[in-house]
């Protein structure tokens, strides 16, 4: 799948796929694989995503030792939400929040000054500049929480999170982050999120087309994760959508990535289609796989497309 090509081609690729171009080919394989780095250097999740030292080391051995060529530096683990107010609890992963963000969040015009309020989101970005300066062989992919899923972050679950202006302000965030993120030297933004229900769509679609105009000045492809796909209603025009096996075969013959399951046991015998691009997971792998079975299981998949 990822192989032996060269990580200029990939970048090249993923930017065509950004426009709607290209040849087919066999896709990146780009599992969402971040707190598992932490066992390379024997720290809980916590202690090393907020460590930009720690955190660059890490994700590049772990994919050195797995042989991949994308490597995933942010990961949807409440840091957009923690820079915007909300109180995040890592002493257990996943992430949780425990206090909603300040209601008048939605006023902030300005982001710039505010995504070191997170030390995770720091460390994110930070490791992306790192790993961009010193390698060519790496391909960076940010996965940042999706709009829909930012609001309920911020504003709880009780509150009318696929409102307007609510996730106006999400998409609005979001893109000024995704910038920040190319401009470290990620060559993909794919965005985590749970699909809005139809009376909202036209505000969640606005909201990630907001995100998608960001990705397509930087000429880098905007890709959507739908949790829980089930390939039900519509995909958000200007952003690749990402479905589940079921939904790929409904997109054909449309240039599209696949959400595989975080689990790799389930990427064994994996067939995937010629209009797929890439290949991601609905979620992240969890921390503690072992790295042997993460190599086992990334050689199958990557074989398997080849």
């Amino acid at each position: 799948m990822s192989g032996a090509t060269p990580a200029a081609t990939w970048r090249r690729r993923l930017s065509e796929l950004g426009r709607g171009a290209g040849k087919p080919h066999p896709p990146l394989f780009a599992p969402l694989l971040y707190s598992v780095a932490a066992q390379i250097e024997a720290l809980a999740p916590a202690a090393l995503i907020t460590d930009p030292t720690k955190l660059t080391k890490g994700l590049g051995e772990l994919r050195r030792a797995l042989g991949t060529t994308a490597i995933t530096t942010a990961a949807p683990a409440a840091m957009e939400a923690e820079a915007l107010g909300a109180t995040v609890d890592r002493s257990a992963w996943p992430a949780r929040i425990r206090a909603a963000a300040p209601a008048d969040v939605t006023a902030v015009a300005d982001f710039d000054g505010l995504w070191s309020r997170s030390p995770a989101l720091d460390a994110a970005l930070e490791t992306t500049r790192r790993l961009h300066a010193a390698s060519a062989d790496d391909v960076l992919i940010a996965m940042l929480t999706g709009p829909r899923r930012l609001c309920t972050e911020l504003f709880g679950a009780g509150g009318d999170v696929a409102a307007a202006d609510a996730l106006e302000f999400a998409g609005r965030a979001l893109a000024a982050l995704a910038d920040q993120f190319v401009r470290a030297g990620a060559a993909a933004i794919a965005l985590l999120d749970d699909r809005c229900a139809d009376g909202a769509f036209e505000y969640w679609d606005d909201a990630l087309g907001t995100i998608g105009n960001v990705a397509r000045f930087h000429r880098v492809p905007a890709l959507l994760v739908v949790a829980a796909d089930g390939t039900a209603g519509d995909w958000p025009a200007g952003l690749v959508p990402c479905p589940d096996a079921a939904g790929v075969a409904d997109l054909a013959p449309r240039a599209c990535g696949l959400a595989l399951a975080p689990d790799p046991g389930a990427w064994t015998g994996l067939r995937v289609a010629d209009h797929v691009r890439i290949v991601l997971t609905a979620g992240e792998v969890a921390p503690d796989t072992p790295v042997a079975t993460l190599r086992d299981a990334v050689e199958q998949a990557q074989g398997s497309t080849t």
